[in-house]
């Protein structure tokens, strides 16, 4: 089925069935991303571990949007943390949470979703861990990213002193 001989009433067929990812391997990308975050939440997998608090987590990538592409996609996991006080602090912290949360994620694979499977490519970007799913048969793929944040609005308001003092600057911030 060619796209421009593809009737307007036949497009969103055409980009379900030629574009999309297979809608099993979404699910279990999906099943697999959520019991993930459960699993952050909870800590499960380090017993007596001093860990941070997840505060909340936010999806993004092309997952997240639902804008995904047959062959690979993209998921970005933001996992606002309460051990971090500021910018600087967060920066401080990075390596260390970013150990442990690659620790977190080979422990809860010892329970693998079926039908995938999960590797860890080079390390590319400073502030996240990352990590692929993908199919058994190879055709679909999501790299995830996994990245700790600090929650500069705090309690759902913002204090611009807290950002300022946070990036190590002194003026204040006009909205």
């Amino acid at each position: 089925m060619d796209l421009y001989r593809t009737p307007t009433s036949a497009l969103d067929r055409f980009v379900a069935t030629k574009l999309q990812p297979r809608k099993e391997f979404t699910e279990k990308a999906r099943r697999a991303l959520g019991a993930l975050a459960a699993a952050l939440r909870e800590r499960r997998g380090r017993p007596g571990a001093a860990a941070p608090r997840v505060l909340k987590i936010v999806k993004g990538g092309s997952s997240g949007r639902g804008t995904a592409l047959k062959g690979g996609c993209d998921s970005e996991l933001v996992i606002f943390l309460d051990c971090f006080k500021s910018y600087v602090d967060q920066r401080a912290r990075r390596a260390e949470i970013l150990s442990e949360m690659r620790a977190l994620l080979e422990s809860w694979w010892q329970n693998p979703v079926p039908g995938l499977s999960l590797n860890f490519p080079e390390q590319s970007v400073p502030g996240a861990l990352q990590f692929r799913l993908t199919s058994i048969d190879l055709e679909d793929w999501m790299d995830v990213s996994l990245v700790p944040a600090f929650d500069v609005l705090g309690e759902g308001f913002l204090d611009c002193s807290r950002i300022g003092g946070s990036l190590g600057t002194t003026q204040d911030f006009q909205f």
